[in-house]
């Protein structure tokens, strides 16, 4: 432990301990506030679900702007110039403290969650188009940043730059921000949400100015403990990182230093990552009261995975769970029923599995590999089919998950993948029904064969984004599929043992799995396909899922 760590009280370890099975981390996307007929009607919509008597939530962590501009009366901050928010200011409406107040009446710790980055793409309005987001052409103008571009990163998705943490004036800059929510609203903690968004540093030499970074977030903390100590109770610290640790250098984050010298209380990991390596943050928070969490960001997806069956949801919250972490945060999920957004129901039904994981224990599930890229389309991060590496950041990226793999041609190598399968389906042969492990093909070398000759295409990625009314269209990603009869030249092992022949079923490879095959935890695939006449390009493998069913 370091020598320059932080004491926290026994009241703020306490507050550190808290239950938090269950985070909403929760972009209230209150585009115009004279949609509804009342602030009462506001709250009801925003609490649909956390009042469902069936769901878990434990805390809220609320996420009012993107960072630069506000929906309250701040003395720093430009406000939004949407009537409605004028409107409840001038009526002396406090619309952030309403909420705090009633999440707050419903025993819940509340967060304000802060973007470290934000597009600056906050609810505007115009005469002749009412209230509306996300108009790239017309982003906010954030003064600071508008008169000291030499403090800036510019980003090509839009025209609105980053902050970068280097210089000294941006760090104080953004302290004074956070120094108005702490002193002005009764908040149980906030979060710096690093995945929101990637760069703070320069891209390139991120790493080499960490140290940028950790004195921004040693101030942060100096000036939460000072609020502390002026109020009388624990005010927490969360950051999200990226969900490895090379992620985090990547962008910059020296999160072991942080944890040494606890500067954080709540580390969220990831943000639409399937696999976290939880064990290695583990190990970095040992001896400290940091407690872990897992976030899943299901509006900006994972890539082919948007809005998925809640079986895939229940197997990446079994393989956390499994792992050992504190908690799992949503992010980006509905509130309540949205007639303009159809998967809806999903997250109401996870709300209702996640808080328990016995609750999902013999629940059907399905155990998925992750695939890169994802979430916001090519003008953020590349689409998997036309990949490159990321430069400006790692968080959201996924560019270290294993799909899509090429498959060798000459027959001679297994591409090897490890997936994890958090249930224990040894110890649960009674209740099961069966293992099915799922590969999908796509072989850009069997184009030129007749359709007649090949199996039926099938659709890798529909959606970036779930379909809602006025929203992006689909983004299509399709198979070229490979020749009939090429479940005879594929072979599976899981930890060393082959699999049974493959049976060809709509497009998909099924391959019936014996629970003798797997352990708990991390299993070893190896696939190899041999006999497969040379076509020049790899066949690649899109996407492997095991779906355990039971009785």
């Amino acid at each position: 432990m370091s020598e320059d760590r932080f004491e926290l009280t026994a009241a703020h370890v306490e507050a550190i301990e808290r239950r938090r099975q269950v985070v909403q981390n929760f972009d209230i996307l209150l585009i115009d506030p004279d949609q509804f007929d009342s602030v009462e009607a506001i709250i009801e919509s925003r609490f649909n679900f956390i009042d469902d008597t069936e769901t878990c939530t434990d805390s809220v962590w609320w996420n009012w702007s993107e960072g630069n501009a506000v929906p309250w009366a701040s003395k720093r901050l430009q406000r939004y110039n949407v009537p409605g928010y004028l409107r409840l200011i001038e009526e002396g409406i406090d619309i952030v403290s309403v909420v705090l107040a009633e999440t707050r009446k419903r025993s819940l710790e509340v967060f304000y969650s802060h973007r470290m980055n934000g597009s600056d793409n906050d609810p505007q309005y115009k005469e002749d188009q009412g209230a509306y987001i996300d108009d790239d052409e017309n982003r906010y103008l954030i003064p600071f940043k508008e008169n000291n571009p030499q403090w800036m990163i510019t980003r090509p998705y839009t025209k609105s730059p980053a902050l970068n943490f280097e210089f000294a004036e941006v760090r104080e800059w953004a302290l004074d921000n956070l120094r108005e929510v702490a002193e002005e609203f009764d908040f149980d903690g906030i979060e710096l949400d690093f995945a929101r968004n990637a760069p703070f540093l320069p891209p390139g030499k991120a790493w080499r100015l960490r140290d940028c970074m950790t004195a921004f977030v040693q101030s942060v903390r100096s000036m939460m403990l000072e609020v502390e100590a002026n109020r009388g109770r624990p005010f927490l610290l969360a950051a999200r990182v990226p969900e490895t640790l090379v992620g985090c250098h990547f962008d910059g984050l020296h999160v072991e230093q942080w944890a040494a010298e606890q500067m954080v209380d709540l580390l969220v990991l990831g943000c639409r990552n399937f696999e976290v390596d939880v064990a290695a943050f583990r190990r970095t928070v040992q001896g400290t009261p940091i407690k872990l969490y897992c976030a899943l960001d299901d509006h900006h997806s994972s890539d082919g995975y948007c809005a998925p069956p809640i079986e895939v949801l229940r197997g990446v919250f079994a393989n956390w769970y499994h792992q050992g972490v504190d908690g799992i945060q949503t992010f980006n999920w509905k509130f309540g029923p949205d007639p303009g957004e159809l998967h809806w129901p999903l997250h109401l039904q996870a709300y209702r599995e996640l808080g328990d994981p016995a609750k999902i224990r013999h629940e059907d599930k399905v155990f998925v590999l992750n695939r890169r890229g994802g979430g916001h389309g090519p003008s953020v991060i590349p689409n998997p089919e036309e990949w490159t590496t990321p430069r400006r950041g790692y968080h959201n990226s996924n560019m270290l998950a294993q799909l899509p793999a090429a498959l060798a041609n000459d027959g001679k190598a297994d591409t090897l993948l490890i997936l994890y399968v958090g249930d224990d389906v040894n110890a649960e042969i009674d209740r099961l029904d069966r293992i099915t492990l799922r590969l999908l093909l796509n072989d850009p070398g069997a184009a030129a064969l007749p359709d007649d000759d090949r199996l039926e295409p099938i659709l890798v990625r529909e959606f970036v984004v779930p379909p809602r009314v006025g929203g992006p269209g689909p983004m299509h990603h399709w198979t070229e599929p490979p020749q009939k009869g090429i479940e005879r030249d594929v072979e599976v092992r899981i930890n060393n043992i082959p699999l049974e022949a493959a049976r060809e079923e709509q497009g998909w490879l099924l391959f019936d799995v014996a629970p003798e095959s797997l352990g708990v935890g991390e299993a070893l695939v190896g696939v190899r396909v041999s006999g497969r006449p040379e076509r020049g390009e790899a066949m690649l493998l899109e996407k492997l899922e095991l779906s355990v069913v039971y009785r």
